[in-house]
C-alpha cells in the first residue's frame, strides 16, 4: 500500500513537472551560449506584462506624490529601451552607457532593400531613388517580429579571454526570426544567427564585409555591408528574412561604419555649445528620444472607443528610448534643457509622428489608421513641423561624449521654452 501511494504521488509529481515545463518558455539546454558574454536586457513574457508593469509603477506613483511643485526633481526614469537592429524589436535594459550617438546598444545596424535607378538618373546623396535603402517598419511591419538579444563581454566567464573574437567585437547580437512556415508564439524555437557588436578589422576582412554607400533619409553614409542577397555565398538568414517581411527587392544588412556617423544640425545644438559634434548612427534624426507615460496613458484613455480597437497600450509603438513617470501628460514639450542621474541633456525639438505607431510591436499587425489618426485630432501643435504633423514625445542630444543612464535616475528641468521643428 506504502509503495503504491509513493508511486502515485511520484506520477503525480512527474505530471505536473511535465505540464509545467511544456507550459514554460524556457530555452532549450542545448541551445549555444555565445562565448565568453553574458546577455543584458530584462526579461519580459509578453507586451501586456510590460506596460502593465509601466502603467501600474509603485515607484512611479510615489515619487509623483512625493515631489512637490517647488522641487527641480520632477520625475523619475520608468524604462529604459535600445532597438540593436533599426526597426526590429526593442531590447529593455537596467541601465546602459550614453555616447554622442546616443545608447551604445541603439540602431547600430539596419536593413536595407536595392532600388533601382531609373533610366538617365544619377545617384546623389538625397536621392530617393538607386543603391541601398534603409527600410524600416513604415513599409515592413513584420520587423517588429524579429528579436535581438544583446550579449555583452563576461570576465567572470569560464570563456573570457582578451583574444575571444567575442571579446574583441566588444560582444554580439544574436537575433531570432520567424520565416514563413512558422506561426510566432512564446514557446517557439525560431531560427537564430549572431552579429559581432563591433566587428574589428580583422573579423571584417574574415567575414567579407564591404564598404558601401547606404541611403537614409537625405543622407548617404559609408555604410558596412554585412551581407546581402545579391552575394551568392550569402547565409540562409538574410534570404529567410527578406521573404518573411514580404521584400521582392534585393535586400541587405549594414551596419554603422566606425568614423562615418551621421552629423545632426537642424535643432540640434551646435559644436560650439556642446564641444564636440552631435552625431547619430542608423537613428531616423537625433541620438535619443523621451516620452513620458502620462502622455502614453492621455493618449490611450482618447483611444478607449475605436473601431477596430487598438490592441495593446501604445506606449511600446512610439519606440523611444526613455519612459518616464512623474510630471503630467505633455510637460515635456516645453523642455530645452534637463539632467538625468548626474548628466545633462539637450531637448532638441518634438518628435514629429509617422504612420510607423500604428504597428504593434508585439505581432508586428498594422491597426488602419490609429493611433496615428486621434494623435493628428489634438496633437497638431508644433509650427515648423507643417499642417498635420502630430507630435508626440522629444528629441534629445547628450551634452557629454559619455555618459550612463539608469533605471531609477531623477529628472530635473534646467531650462524651458518654445520649440520650432526644423524640417529636413
Amino acid at each position: 500500500m506504502t509503495d503504491l501511494i509513493i508511486t502515485s504521488l511520484f506520477l503525480c509529481l512527474l505530471l505536473s513537472s511535465i505540464f509545467i515545463l511544456a507550459n514554460f518558455p524556457y530555452k532549450s539546454s542545448k541551445e549555444k551560449i555565445p562565448r565568453a558574454c553574458k546577455k543584458i536586457g530584462r526579461e519580459r513574457h509578453s507586451s501586456k506584462e510590460i506596460w502593465a508593469s509601466v502603467k501600474h509603477s509603485i515607484s512611479g506613483v510615489l515619487w509623483h506624490r512625493r515631489l512637490g511643485k517647488q522641487s527641480p526633481t520632477i520625475g523619475v526614469v520608468e524604462s529604459l529601451y535600445v532597438h540593436p537592429i533599426k526597426s526590429c524589436r526593442a531590447v529593455e535594459v537596467e541601465e546602459t552607457e550614453v555616447l554622442n550617438t546616443g545608447f551604445k546598444h541603439d540602431r547600430q545596424y539596419t536593413f536595407a532593400e536595392f532600388r533601382e535607378l531609373p533610366e538617365g538618373g544619377t545617384v546623389s546623396p538625397a536621392s530617393q531613388a538607386g543603391g541601398w535603402h534603409f527600410v524600416t517598419q513604415r513599409k515592413y511591419g513584420k520587423l517588429a517580429n524579429i528579436q535581438v538579444e544583446v550579449w555583452v563581454p563576461d570576465p567572470d566567464s569560464l570563456d573570457y579571454a582578451p583574444g575571444e573574437p567575442n571579446v574583441q567585437s566588444d560582444g554580439i547580437l544574436l537575433v531570432r526570426y520567424p520565416t514563413l512556415e512558422q506561426r510566432t508564439s512564446k514557446h517557439e524555437m525560431q531560427k537564430s544567427f549572431e552579429l559581432p557588436f563591433h566587428p574589428t578589422e580583422g573579423q571584417i576582412m574574415n567575414q567579407g564585409y564591404t564598404m558601401q554607400k547606404m541611403t537614409i533619409w537625405k543622407d548617404c553614409p559609408n555604410s558596412l555591408l554585412i551581407t546581402s542577397t545579391n552575394r551568392a555565398d550569402s547565409p540562409p538568414w538574410i534570404k529567410d528574412i527578406q521573404a518573411y517581411i514580404g521584400c521582392s527587392k534585393p535586400f541587405a544588412l549594414f551596419r554603422v561604419a566606425t568614423g562615418h556617423d551621421r552629423q545632426v544640425f537642424r535643432n540640434a545644438p551646435r559644436k560650439e555649445q556642446l564641444g564636440h559634434q552631435s552625431v547619430v548612427g542608423f537613428a531616423d534624426a537625433y541620438p535619443l528620444h523621451i516620452l513620458g507615460l502620462a502622455s502614453v496613458e492621455d493618449l490611450d484613455r482618447r483611444l478607449t472607443h475605436v473601431v477596430p480597437p487598438v490592441s495593446t497600450s501604445t506606449a511600446s509603438r512610439f519606440r523611444a528610448n526613455i519612459y518616464f513617470r512623474g510630471p503630467p501628460a505633455y510637460a515635456e514639450d516645453s523642455w530645452k534643457r534637463i539632467a538625468i542621474g548626474q548628466y545633462m541633456y539637450y531637448v532638441s525639438c518634438r518628435t514629429t509622428r509617422c504612420e510607423l505607431p500604428n504597428t504593434d510591436q508585439s505581432t508586428g499587425k498594422k491597426h488602419l489608421s490609429e493611433p496615428s489618426k486621434t494623435i493628428r485630432s489634438y496633437r497638431d501643435i508644433d509650427p515648423g513641423a507643417g499642417a498635420g504633423k502630430a507630435c508626440m514625445g522629444m528629441q534629445m542630444v547628450p551634452a557629454a561624449e559619455r555618459g550612463i543612464i539608469k533605471v531609477g535616475d531623477t529628472i530635473e528641468i534646467l531650462e524651458t521654452g518654445d520649440h520650432c521643428y526644423i524640417l529636413q
